[in-house]
C-alpha cells in the first residue's frame, strides 16, 4: 500500500467528513445493520455497525470525532460493531479485518462484539505512539465507555484519547496556507484549552467523600506528569502567540491606552513562561533530577502555565466587553449622563449627612468620609465633561468616544463609591469595633500562617508586613479612624490570604500524604510479609517472576520508609507500587503452585507443603522457561511479535 503524504493524508481527513455528510443523508452514517456475527469484513467508511446498537446522532458524533483525530493529527480511526466474533481470538479478528481493508501505519482500528462483551484494537507497529500512550487510551477512554454499554461514547472518547496523545506527544498541529503563507488560528488554542480545562487544570482541587480536597494530579504517575507539564507548556505559548496578534488588531482599533491592561498582562505572561521553560530546560538538560524533584518542577510548570491562561482569560473577557462598548457607545454614553445626574442629585443629602456624624462622632472617626461630598463633586464634573466629549465624536470616531465612555464609566462608579461610604457610614462606625476585633484576629492568624509555612518568600513576607501595620493600626483604631481601620484589615487579609492559599493547599496535601502515609505503610508491610511467608512456605513450587516481584515489592517499601515524612508524596508513590508488586507476586505464586500442584496430580492427592518446600529442582523441570525470564504480557497489553507488523489491544468489558 502506498502511503499518502501529508496533503493528502489532509484530505483524507477532509474526506471524512464529506463521507460523514454523505451517508447522514443516505443511510445514517452507518452500514445498515445485518443479523448477527460475520467474517471479518473490508471496510468501506469509517463507521460499520453490524449489530445495530447506534442510534439517533450516534454516526454523526462518531464521524466528528474521527473528523478531528483526522485533521490535528496524522491518524485516522476506525470502528466495527459486530454481534459475536464467533470464537475468533479478537486480536486476530481486528488484525484480518484491517488486513483485508488495507490499513496503514497511521489507521487506528477498533472491532466490538456486543454480546460477547469483548473488544480489540488493531494498530501498525510503526505507528508514532508508544504502548504506554496506546494502552492509556484503551484503559482511561475506550473500555470504561463499553463496560458501560454506551458503545458511540467507546469510538469517540477514544478518538480524542488517541488525539491528545499524538498532540501532546510531539505531532505538528496543522497550518492553514493562506496565500502560500503557513499560519495558525487562534481556534487551534481554545479547542485546545478547552480540552485541556474539561480534563482538570492542575491547580482545581475536587472534594472526598469527607468534604477534603484531592490533588487532581496526586494520582498522576511521573511521565504522565511531566506529558502534561509538556502540553500545557505548548499551549500556553500559543496562547502567548495568538493573544500578541489580538493585542495587535485591538490596538489598532481602540488604542494603546484602552489596551493598556492587556499589554501588561502578556507581558507578565510572557515572563512567567519563561520561568516555565527554564524549569523544562533543567528537566531536559544532562544532569539528572531525583523523582521527587521532577514532580515538583513539573507541577510548577503546570502552575505557572495556569497563571497566564487565567489572566488571558480575564482579558478576553475584557475584550469582548470593550467589543460591545464598541457597538452600543450612543446607548451606553447616554445611559451614562443620567446616572452622572443621579449621583449629582445625592450631593446635598451626603454633606447633611457629614453633618450629623460630626455631632454624633469625634472628628478623627471621619477621616475616611468627611471629605467625600466635595471630592465626588470634584470628580462627577469631570465625568460630565468626558460624557460631553464622546457624545460629540460617537458618530465620527467610535474609538475615541469609547475611551471616553470608559473613563467617564469609572468616574461616576469613584463617585457613587464615595457617596454611598458616607450613606453607610453611621451604620459602619456603630459597628466597627466588633468588626476590628473580629479583624485583628483573622489577620493575626494569617500572619501567624505566614511565618510558619512561607518565612522566606518575598512577596508573603512585604505582605504579612503590611498585614502587620493594619494590626497595629487596629489596635490603636479607638484614638483614630476606625472606618480607615476596618479598612485596612480587610484589603491586608485579601492580599495575604491569596498569597497564601497555595501555600496552605500545599501543607494540607502534605499533611494529607503524612496521615495516609502512615496508615498505608503498616498494611503495606503486611501484606509484602504475607506474600513472603506465602513463597517461604512454598518455595520448592514458586518460580523467579514472583519472587521478582516480591523483591521489587520490599525494595519499593524500603524506599517508602526511608523517604518518611520527609517526603510524603514520594513516599506514597513507592507504597503504592509496593502493593501493586506484592499483589502481582502473589497472583504469580499463586499461578506457580496450582501448576505445581497439577503436575504432581498423577503421583498423589492433596497439598504437599513438604515437597513445595524443598522440590527447588522439581519447579525447573516443570515450569519451564517461564522462571527463566519470559515476559508475561497482560491480555489487554499492546505488543507486537506475531501480529507480523500489527499489534493490538483488548480483552473484555
Amino acid at each position: 500500500m502506498i502511503e499518502p503524504n501529508h496533503t493528502e493524508r489532509r484530505l483524507s481527513g477532509v474526506a471524512v467528513r464529506v463521507a460523514a455528510l454523505f451517508f447522514l443523508g443516505t443511510a445514517g452514517a452507518v452500514v445498515p445493520s445485518v443479523a448477527s456475527a460475520e467474517a471479518p469484513p473490508r471496510l468501506s467508511q469509517p463507521v460499520t455497525d453490524h449489530a445495530g446498537v447506534l442510534s439517533g446522532d450516534d454516526g454523526e458524533d462518531i464521524e466528528e470525532a474521527f473528523a478531528r483525530l483526522a485533521d490535528d493529527t496524522d491518524l485516522q480511526m476506525f470502528v466495527v460493531y459486530v454481534d459475536s466474533f464467533e470464537g475468533a481470538d479478537p486480536q486476530d479478528w481486528a488484525k484480518d479485518t484491517a488486513t483485508r481493508s488495507g490499513l496503514g501505519t497511521d489507521d487506528i482500528l477498533l472491532t466490538v462484539a456486543t454480546d460477547d462483551r469483548a473488544y480489540a484494537i488493531s494498530v501498525d507497529d510503526a505507528i508514532p505512539l508508544n504502548d504506554k500512550e496506546l494502552d492509556a487510551v484503551r484503559k482511561g477512554d475506550i473500555r470504561p465507555a463499553l463496560a458501560d454499554g454506551d458503545w458511540a461514547r467507546a469510538a469517540i472518547d477514544g478518538a480524542d484519547g488517541y488525539r491528545d496523545a499524538a498532540t501532546s506527544g510531539g505531532f505538528p498541529v496543522v497550518p492553514v496556507v493562506i496565500g502560500g503563507v503557513a499560519v495558525v488560528g487562534g481556534g487551534a488554542y481554545l479547542v485546545a484549552r478547552s480540552r485541556r480545562r474539561s480534563r482538570g487544570r492542575s491547580d482545581e482541587f475536587v472534594l472526598d467523600e469527607n468534604g477534603q480536597p484531592v490533588d487532581p494530579l496526586a494520582g498522576l504517575g511521573t511521565d504522565e506528569l511531566v506529558t502534561r507539564a509538556g502540553s500545557a507548556l505548548v499551549a500556553i505559548d500559543d496562547a502567548l502567540k495568538t493573544s500578541a496578534q489580538e493585542l495587535g488588531y485591538a490596538e489598532a482599533q481602540f488604542g494603546s491606552e484602552a489596551t493598556a491592561g492587556f499589554r501588561a498582562t502578556l507581558a507578565d505572561g510572557r515572563a512567567k513562561a519563561a520561568e516555565a521553560f527554564a524549569l523544562r530546560q533543567r528537566l531536559d538538560d544532562a544532569e539528572p533530577e531525583t523523582e521527587a524533584e521532577v514532580r515538583t518542577m513539573s507541577r510548577q510548570i503546570l502552575a505557572l502555565c495556569d497563571e497566564v491562561d487565567d489572566a488571558l482569560d480575564e482579558q478576553v473577557e475584557e475584550f469582548d466587553t470593550l467589543r460591545d462598548l464598541h457597538a452600543s457607545a450612543p446607548a451606553v454614553l447616554g445611559a451614562l449622563a443620567e446616572r452622572a445626574a443621579q449621583a449629582e442629585a445625592r450631593l446635598s443629602t451626603a454633606r447633611v449627612q457629614v453633618e450629623h456624624l460630626a455631632a454624633k462622632y469625634p472628628t478623627s472617626a471621619l477621616a475616611s468620609v468627611a471629605q467625600n461630598p466635595d471630592a465626588a463633586e470634584r470628580i462627577l464634573t469631570e465625568a460630565r465633561a468626558t460624557i460631553v466629549a464622546g457624545q460629540e465624536v460617537v458618530e465620527s470616531d467610535r474609538a475615541t468616544a469609547v475611551a471616553h465612555l470608559r473613563a467617564a464609566e469609572d468616574a461616576v462608579g469613584q463617585a457613587v463609591l464615595l457617596l454611598d461610604a458616607v450613606a453607610g457610614a453611621d451604620e459602619a462606625l456603630s459597628r466597627a469595633a466588633e468588626a476590628i476585633t473580629d479583624g485583628v484576629a483573622s489577620l493575626s492568624l494569617d500572619i501567624a500562617d505566614a511565618d510558619r509555612l512561607a518565612p522566606e518568600d518575598a512577596a508573603i513576607r512585604e505582605a504579612r508586613a503590611a498585614a502587620a501595620q493594619a494590626v497595629a493600626l487596629g489596635r490603636a483604631a479607638s484614638n483614630g479612624d476606625p472606618l480607615a481601620a476596618v479598612r485596612a484589615l480587610e484589603e491586608a487579609e485579601v492580599a495575604l490570604d491569596t498569597l497564601l492559599a497555595p501555600v496552605r493547599a500545599e501543607a494540607a496535601e502534605a499533611e494529607k500524604a503524612r496521615k495516609v502515609l502512615e496508615e498505608s505503610l503498616g498494611r503495606v508491610t503486611s501484606q509484602v510479609d504475607a506474600v513472603s511467608a506465602f513463597v517461604e512456605t512454598r518455595r520448592g513450587a514458586v518460580g523467579a517472576e514472583a519472587r521478582t516481584r516480591l523483591s521489587e515489592a520490599a525494595r519499593h517499601l524500603d524506599l517508602a520508609i526511608r523517604a518518611g515524612a520527609g517526603d510524603p508524596p514520594y513516599a506514597l508513590s513507592e507504597i503504592q507500587q509496593a502493593e501493586e508488586m506484592a499483589a502481582r507476586a502473589q497472583r504469580l505464586a499463586e499461578d506457580d503452585v496450582a501448576a505445581w500442584e497439577r503436575s504432581r496430580q498423577p503421583q498423589s492427592s492433596g497439598t504437599d507443603l513438604t515437597s513445595m518446600i524443598l522440590g527447588g529442582i522439581l519447579i525447573n523441570s516443570t515450569l519451564g522457561s517461564r522462571g527463566g525470564g519470559d515476559v508475561r504480557r497482560s491480555p489487554g497489553s499492546f505488543g507486537g511479535g506475531s501480529t507480523r507488523g500489527r499489534r493490538g489491544g483488548g480483552g473484555r468489558f
